[in-house]
């Protein structure tokens, strides 16, 4: 049920935690200036609206034999399918945590990726997907990232990737050589873990494509 219906699952979570149980969202009032458009990302959550392509970010972390279930952080969630994806895959619900600039779930801490309330080598696996693009200090949000992964897990990170002349991208978000849209540009943020796997699109000038890449922290790596 949660694997076919997370987004159907998710409304009914939302409308009731929302509408009748926990009150208003709640927001990080000191977020990083790093972290752009929060503004937009508010507007979101009035209605709810999730996107289907979180599924690719989820699937490919599933996907990894040797991954560990026994905890995940979803940077950037917005909504709980992701989460409710997890549950439905066989993580452990206890270890499943989301972070985000707001939130109305007790499944999502409010918080700043930039500066991560978790202890070294917390999680065995993080997904961070169509988030990495609204910082304007990717460095210090990978770094972050890296410092709670632990030995032997898994990262997986998405975005969209756009051309030169692709009108669509929100202003105050990195554009041109320095968006973060390439595994390139992955493999230099992530320079510490060891790429497993990676799609990255071509894409015309006016046109755009999402990538996805799969990272693994070696188990002799020392933060």
């Amino acid at each position: 049920m949660l694997i076919a219906f997370p987004w159907e699952i998710g409304f009914v979570r939302f409308l009731w935690l929302t509408r009748r149980s926990r009150g208003p969202v709640r927001a990080f009032a000191q977020a990083d200036a790093a972290t752009k458009e929060r503004g937009y990302s508010a507007s979101f959550m009035d209605r709810y609206q999730p996107d289907r392509r979180v599924q690719w970010t989820m699937f490919l972390l599933a996907s990894i034999p040797d991954c560990e279930k026994d905890s995940l952080l979803v940077i950037g969630p917005r909504y709980e399918p992701e989460i409710l994806m997890a549950q439905g895959l066989g993580w452990d619900r206890s270890g499943i945590r989301g972070l985000d600039t707001f939130s109305y779930s007790p499944y999502v801490d409010v918080g700043d990726m930039h500066a991560l309330h978790y202890d070294d080598s917390s999680f065995s696996s993080i997904i961070c997907a169509w988030t990495l693009s609204y910082s304007d200090k990717p460095e210090v949000a990978a770094g972050e990232m890296q410092r709670v992964l632990r030995a032997g897990g898994y990262l997986v990170v998405s975005m969209q990737k756009v051309g030169a002349g692709y009108a669509d991208v929100l202003p105050g978000v990195r554009q041109g050589d320095d968006r973060i849209q390439t595994l390139e540009q992955l493999d230099v943020l992530y320079a510490g873990l060891d790429r497993v796997a990676g799609f990255e699109p071509s894409v015309p000038p006016k046109g755009h494509g999402h990538i996805v890449a799969a990272y693994r922290k070696p188990a002799r790596h020392a933060h």
